[in-house]
């Protein structure tokens, strides 16, 4: 009865709400009306974005500022420091652990792939999976910027220090 109301609720709204998702207590934001959602292009400068999805894997969770050389919690995908934010016409990067609640099921990321985010305004913004690489751990030239709007996500494939990296890369839906 409580996810139908919040259904309807989100319809009539045309606003987003959070849902317990299916593994436990991590929210799942809930599918919002196609007019939320806004294009990249039209958000005319760097858009700090708050909180990124991914339906088909399961992955939602809030971004939080990026830290260097210090521990990072395993419930936030964060920012990495000095990249661009959606809007910015450049590399946006994304990093998060490969634990349950953060990006474990990121190994599982086909191309194509819908990836949502939704900005400190408010708006919601699109991006669709285009590319999936297995790196070396020190390879950094992932973080550097681009000519051209993307997002890059990255999480770990093993458990040491020196594991290899996945990176999904991203590019906004027109």
């Amino acid at each position: 009865m409580a996810g139908s109301l919040a259904i309807v609720l989100t319809l009539l709204a045309g606003v987003p709400t959070l849902t317990t998702g299916p593994f436990g207590n991590t929210p799942l934001v809930a599918q919002a009306a196609a007019r939320t959602y806004v294009p990249v292009s039209s958000l005319g400068g760097k858009t700090r974005a708050t909180y990124m999805y991914m339906p088909r894997l399961g992955i939602s969770m809030p971004i939080k500022k990026g830290v260097l050389g210090e521990p990072i919690s395993t419930r936030y995908a964060y920012h990495y420091p000095t990249t661009s934010w959606p809007g910015g016409g450049s590399n946006t990067y994304l990093y998060a652990h490969a634990q349950a609640g953060a990006f474990l099921k990121l190994k599982y990321a086909r191309v194509g792939d819908v990836l949502n985010m939704r900005l400190k305004t408010g708006d919601f913004v699109r991006y669709k999976v285009t590319k999936i690489k297995k790196v070396d751990w020190n390879a950094g030239k992932w973080v550097l910027p681009t000519s051209s709007e993307r997002i890059t996500l990255q999480t770990c494939l093993g458990n040491t220090r020196t594991s290899p990296r996945l990176i999904v890369i991203a590019k906004p839906v027109s």
